[in-house]
């Protein structure tokens, strides 16, 4: 009997041991829709590219070791390709988002990104990588936070933005697209935006006094 009990017990291990390797983690599935839209950021119309209908993307929100399965139409007049800046490529690298090793949306196409968010802890974003289109929007952020069993050593933040700063031109990106590609340089931005905005962007804080 003794015996019998400890080979069951040697097998109960070994099954919770190979449940373990073979869980998979948890998956997220995005669909996004590629479009071009009218946009103002400097007080000017332009024809801005929007994820969702928004200008700039949808943010992703993630913990580490999440499997993130997006997949992108593209409504777009051109091919489009978008680049996870900083997500390690821990699977493959195929979706990296670079051309040359990711092949581009062909207009009125869709094609499904999969990716690992492993072991990185963070904020990152992603943008369109061709033809100057990130001077017309398609970014967004990237938020991966940690796992809830794994403790970080400092306290929860009492809040989370996400915070997009960069340069701006008013001119449409194919007319910035067709200078560099002419040989000339760029002027310099007509501004800054933060989180899609020139003016009126704000976030509201609280202040902590400290004794």
């Amino acid at each position: 009997m003794a015996a019998n009990a400890s080979f069951a017990t040697t097998l109960t291990i070994l099954f919770s041991l190979l449940f373990a390797v073979t869980a998979e983690d948890p998956y997220r599935f995005f669909n996004w829709n590629v479009t071009y839209g009218d946009i103002y950021p400097l007080g000017v119309r332009q024809q801005g590219i929007l994820i969702d209908g928004k200008f700039p993307g949808p943010d992703i929100h993630s913990v580490t070791n999440d499997n993130l399965v997006i997949n992108i139409f593209n409504n777009l007049d051109e091919p489009f390709l978008l680049s996870w800046n900083g997500v390690q490529q821990r699977r493959n690298s195929y979706v990296d988002g670079v051309y040359g090793t990711t092949c581009p949306i062909p207009p009125g196409k869709n094609y499904t990104y999969m990716l690992q968010v492993k072991d990185q802890i963070g904020s990152f974003y992603y943008f369109p990588s061709l033809a100057f289109h990130k001077a017309a929007g398609g970014f967004g952020g990237i938020r991966i936070l940690s796992r809830p069993r794994i403790p970080v050593p400092f306290p929860d933040p009492a809040g989370d933005y996400t915070v997009l700063i960069g340069d701006w031109y008013k001119s449409n990106h194919t007319d910035l697209k067709a200078k560099l590609d002419s040989g000339r340089k760029l002027p310099l931005p007509d501004g800054i935006l933060i989180n899609g905005r020139g003016t009126g962007a704000t976030l509201n804080v609280e202040q902590v006094l400290e004794f």
